[in-house]
């Protein structure tokens, strides 16, 4: 009885301690481990939505005033700088003058003579007929005094010479009477037209160059670099840059994946960027686009062990969400990502 009893006691302690372990959540099973992701880091460089724009005069001349500085904000059709534009004024002002000119004479062609005009060639046409009725009377009476032997043959033909003229000049102006009366013909007006057509072209050609002198801004940005000074000769033959312009509200990094993690890379996929100047602060990305050419390597790090003869496939990740850290363009990040 006794061994029975110590047995008995001894069953229970254990039995209690195999049911308070049976029911223990870590002694049926060991706890499963979590899951960590590997992390991608790739390095990239900041850089403007679109590319910068280097900016210069179309046309040679000497610059005379820079309207900005670097580091302004300008907006899209503002004035960067000039040239002098004197040569270009005076041009537009000789081309008004002959636009004016050739319109007044179009005027002309389309009203036709005046009254008065009319008139006065009449009366010119009357005087030459008179004349030459004149000479007609004297041609005939030099006619018969040279058949009576009055006068010399001379006479007689220089009177009939001079009949001759009157009679033609009469024609000349009864002709020019006709034209007049009859109004402008319809090609002198035609031309006249064409004459207003070719001096508003040349107007609007000094109106062209006058504005070339000035140098606009194409969009909204800030100016990154300037490389002209007041006083500077600019030439077309090797274009010169003035000021470099980029829009730099919106931002972007090019990031450069190794050709051996292109798989673990898609559109739309998020990540987050970092740089060392600003320690532990994180950008958050979203990939925008994926190049689709391999190329060679063109960020370096200061990492010794990186390699550098590798073949890399550039991502494009847009940041996303308001920061008030503003980033400079060309700066060295890394993009972190997900496989």
């Amino acid at each position: 009885m006794k061994k029975s009893r110590i047995v008995a006691l001894l069953t229970v302690p254990g039995l209690a301690c195999a049911l308070w372990l049976a029911r223990s959540p870590g002694a049926a099973s060991a706890e499963a481990p979590a899951i960590v992701r590997p992390t991608l880091i790739a390095p990239g460089r900041v850089e403007p939505l679109r590319d910068a724009v280097k900016l210069g005069f179309e046309v040679p001349g000497r610059i005379i005033e820079i309207l900005v500085d670097e580091g302004d904000n300008v907006t899209a059709g503002q004035v960067l700088a000039r040239l002098d534009d004197r040569l270009a004024k005076a041009r537009i002002a000789a081309s008004e003058a002959a636009l004016a000119q050739a319109k007044a004479r179009h005027l002309l062609a389309r009203r036709g003579p005046r009254k008065e005009d009319i008139a006065a060639t009449r009366a010119e046409a009357d005087a030459a007929a008179a004349t030459a009725a004149h000479r007609g009377a004297e041609l005939a009476r030099s006619e018969q005094l040279g058949k009576a032997g009055a006068v010399a043959d001379s006479i007689v033909d220089a009177d009939g010479a001079a009949a001759k003229v009157a009679d033609a000049q009469a024609f000349a102006a009864k002709a020019r009477l006709a034209s007049i009366a009859h109004g402008t013909r319809t090609e002198l007006i035609e031309d006249a037209a064409a004459a207003i057509a070719l001096a508003q072209a040349e107007l609007d050609t000094a109106k062209v160059a006058l504005d070339q002198t000035l140098l606009r801004a194409p969009i909204a940005g800030t100016i990154l670099r300037r490389t002209a000074e007041v006083g500077a000769l600019v030439t077309v033959m090797v274009p010169q840059v003035v000021v470099t312009l980029a829009d730099v509200r919106e931002l972007e990094i090019r990031a450069e994946i190794d050709e051996a993690d292109i798989a673990a890379i898609a559109v739309g996929q998020p990540a987050y960027a970092t740089a060392d100047a600003y320690g532990d602060q994180r950008f958050p990305v979203r990939i925008v686009r994926v190049t689709d050419e391999l190329g060679r390597k063109t960020v370096r790090d200061d990492d010794p062990r990186a390699r550098v003869d590798t073949r890399v496939l550039e991502v494009i990740g847009r940041f996303e969400g308001a920061t008030t850290t503003k980033l400079p363009l060309g700066l060295r990040m890394s993009v972190h990502l997900s496989k």
